[in-house]
């Protein structure tokens, strides 16, 4: 796979930037510098310069590593929901199956998912101070200087718009910290941090960045559908640090149809429409996207590089994985499900020869399968239990998520293992936009919007293979039906925790789960494998709509006025 190289480590310069751009200004801290410490006003004094430290802050979206801000740990924000479950033997998440979640847990402490997006909005405000004040004759053009800055100040607004929607009140860092001063921060009310930095950062990117397709870097586009993202969660409902259920203003649906309304009339942007047939391969065209070989495709908004470089692929290829072959949920290891056609090969012997490990911390449940309609392409794509390759020779597995797997490395390709994939992690894409306006629109003016929120949807459906959604729907049916569009689509995607938070619909629809893999659901025998914590019928805890904030966190800020978020 290709891979745009300036995601990755050019030089010693940078290596020394990343260090700089942590904790800013070194010298406050330090009574003697070393010789060959490059300080900040040093640094900053070319284009090249300037595109380095912005690279410095796409690198905390997926540096490859253990612990990835969106890679090896982030899908276990929907671990719980009626999506995403753990195999029955993994214990990595009890805290989220028996709702007892621990804010001193190594995912808030010790595995990135709340200090690595703090080290993106310090690199952020690193470049946002430093570039601003570097002189405008440095650049080959003054859009070249803003277009830098833009990229950084949406990359800061992701980070902090994760930052709130997982942990509620955080506090608002915009400048680079040069004194232990800058430390002593309060926590403020999310709105705060809306209103002051995600929404006007955003703003500044869709004006000043480029207007092309994306290669991974942020665009005027991706920002767009960042933005409607922002104005659709503003419109639903959440609970405060403090425990409150607050109901969103609705004035925020406006904002969000006419944003994904631009992307849709004016980006170059689209849906991949048509399969990839390689033999007896066939990628169906909603599942293109993240086929091997496609990466920043005209659908894809935000995507993440993976690279076969050692540490530099995605880990989910390992993670995802719930056993190394098919046994269960095909039957016992000697059933032969295939003589009908003549393939004369056992379950055990179509396992992945790449044999991936069966970690499975991240795998479907059955109830997202049952959730589907049958001939949705979407589903028997999204939820792998069979691959056929160019040849015809056929693989089995136990449900996975197809979106975390890289087919080479499950295949035993040269050059794979589990920490060496090329599969992308996308963030947003097409999709994104045209649920984000059908949903908004409806909202808006049920009974005026036309045919444009249909058409958004029906063009995804009939991607996959469904026919139109009947006319005339209701508002409330018309909302279910997007609901239900964004569960199918986006499976897999990180989305569905947000999606039953700001719905309102965390406590309902996490109850009454099915856990069963049954011949419905495509299973030769009645199975489960899911965390035995996981009940499917304790109802969801009001205070985990939010996770807590680390307990170190809150320890080392008790002086600045930091309490745990309520009920942890």
């Amino acid at each position: 796979m290709n891979i745009n190289s300036t995601f990755l480590p050019k030089n010693l310069k940078f290596i020394i930037l990343i260090l700089l751009t942590s904790i800013s200004s070194c010298e406050d801290f330090l009574e003697e510098v070393p010789p060959t410490f490059i300080s900040t006003s040093n640094f900053y004094t070319t284009q090249s310069d300037a595109r380095t430290a912005c690279d410095g802050v796409y690198e905390m979206l997926h540096d490859g590593g253990w612990n990835s801000t969106y890679g090896r740990w982030w899908p276990a924000i929907d671990l719980g929901t009626d999506d995403v479950v753990s195999k029955v033997s993994r214990t990595n998440f009890n805290d989220w199956f028996s709702h007892t979640i621990n804010p001193s847990h190594p995912w808030f402490e010790s595995w990135g998912q709340y200090s690595n997006f703090w080290i993106g909005i310090s690199r952020a405000n690193s470049v946002i101070e430093n570039v601003s004040q570097m002189p405008n004759s440095v650049f080959e053009t003054i859009e070249a200087k803003n277009s830098i800055i833009g990229e950084a100040r949406a990359l800061r607004a992701l980070y902090y718009f994760h930052l709130v929607r997982t942990y509620g009140d955080v506090p608002l860092i915009d400048k680079p910290i040069t004194s232990k001063d800058n430390f002593a921060k309060p926590r403020v009310d999310v709105n705060v941090i809306f209103d002051e930095i995600i929404i006007p950062d955003l703003q500044f990117a869709e004006t000043n960045c480029s207007e092309g397709l994306s290669d991974g870097h942020i665009t005027k586009w991706n920002s767009k559908v960042i933005l409607a993202d922002v104005y659709l969660t503003r419109a639903g409902t959440r609970r405060t640090s403090q425990g409150e259920f607050v109901q969103g203003n609705a004035d925020n649906w406006l904002l969000a149809k006419n944003k994904a309304a631009e992307i849709i009339s004016d980006s170059p942007h689209q849906l991949i429409e048509n399969p990839v047939i390689n033999g007896a391969n066939i990628i169906p065209a909603c599942g293109v996207a993240w086929s091997e070989g496609h990466p920043f495709s005209v659908e894809s908004m935000l995507e993440l590089s993976s690279v076969n470089v050692q540490l530099h692929g995605s880990i989910l290829s390992r993670e995802c994985g719930p056993f190394p072959h098919g046994v269960n949920y095909w039957g016992a290891g000697s059933n032969k499900p295939f003589l009908n056609i003549g393939y004369n090969f056992n379950v055990i012997q179509m396992r992945f020869p790449g044999n991936p490990p069966a970690v499975g911390l991240y795998i479907p449940t059955p109830d997202l399968y049952a959730s589907y309609e049958e001939g949705d392409e979407r589903r028997d794509w999204n939820l792998m239990t069979k691959y056929i390759t160019n040849d015809g020779s056929i693989y089995l597995s136990q449900p996975t998520f197809r979106k975390y797997v890289d087919i080479g490395y499950y295949l035993g390709n040269e050059n794979t293992s589990f920490s060496n994939t090329n599969n992308n992690f996308i963030l947003y894409r097409y999709a994104d936009a045209l649920l984000i306006y059908a949903e908004a629109a409806n909202e808006v003016a049920a009974a005026t919007f036309g045919d444009s929120a249909y058409d958004a949807v029906n063009e995804i459906r009939n991607r996959a293979g469904l026919q139109d959604l009947p006319s005339g729907l209701s508002q409330d049916q018309f909302r279910e039906a997007v609901w239900n569009e964004r569960r199918h689509e986006f499976a897999g995607e990180c989305k569905r925790r947000f999606d039953l938070i700001r719905t309102n619909r965390l406590a309902t629809e996490t109850l009454n789960i099915k856990k069963t893999w049954t011949s419905a659901e495509g299973s030769v025998n009645n199975y489960q494998n899911v965390n035995t914590l996981f009940t499917g019928n304790v109802p969801w805890p009001d205070h985990e709509w939010l996770m807590p904030i680390p307990q170190s966190e809150i320890d080392l800020n008790a002086e600045n006025g930091w309490t745990q978020n309520n009920g942890y």
